[in-house]
């Protein structure tokens, strides 16, 4: 299959996903500020934790870095994990940053009437790149953050199709290191020239 005719179906795959997405943002809308900022999240942390599994190594145990008390169980984890490893852009990895500080604002002020109105809110949304500049200038704070929501999702689904149907092999099993017998390490200077040439 050429370049052309993978990414035509891609689209195809992601444009279907995205339009799964319609009654989450028909729930998001009839939701609180505080459970819209806290949902958003929640399906944008999911996403993220796909992204990465997806990326790493075929091994059953994978699941469990992301339950309680591991070292992916977190969204602000995931986010750093997903950027420094290569599998989100700058802009990406800024917004959900973002995203997550919105997040916890409204999860830690239980007893105040927080709202996409607040200045500390609306501040962190103002410094969104994602979204149409002109358009979220004129939207209300709430309708700036499901904006750039809606677009985090689509390129996250992007990357996470993307991954599922072209992720690169990595060092060990390139290397074959896995079912390498323990007599034949260290590779040779014949072995490791030939695989710096197989690029």
């Amino acid at each position: 299959m050429d370049t052309s005719t993978f990414f035509e179906n891609l689209w195809k795959e992601v444009e279907g996903r995205i339009d799964e997405m319609g009654p989450l943002f028909k729930a998001f809308a009839e939701e609180s500020d505080r459970a819209s900022a806290i949902l958003s999240a929640c399906v944008l942390d999911d996403l993220l934790g796909k992204i990465i599994q997806a990326s790493y190594v075929r091994d059953t145990h994978v699941k469990s870095l992301f339950k309680n008390d591991h070292i992916l169980q977190s969204f602000f984890a995931k986010i750093n994990i997903a950027y420094f490893s290569g599998l989100i852009p700058n802009v990406i990895y800024h917004d959900l940053k973002l995203i997550c500080e919105i997040r916890n604002k409204f999860a830690h002020a239980v007893m105040a009437d927080l709202g996409f109105t607040n200045g500390s809110v609306v501040r962190r949304i103002d410094r969104f790149e994602l979204g149409p500049k002109t358009a979220t200038r004129m939207s209300a704070p709430r309708i700036k953050f499901l904006i750039v929501v809606s677009q985090l999702l689509a390129v996250l689904k992007v990357l996470e199709l993307i991954l599922e149907k072209s992720r690169p092999l990595h060092l060990v099993e390139k290397l074959n290191l896995n079912v390498a017998q323990s007599a034949e390490w260290p590779l040779t200077q014949t072995e490791i020239s030939n695989l710096l040439k197989k690029g």
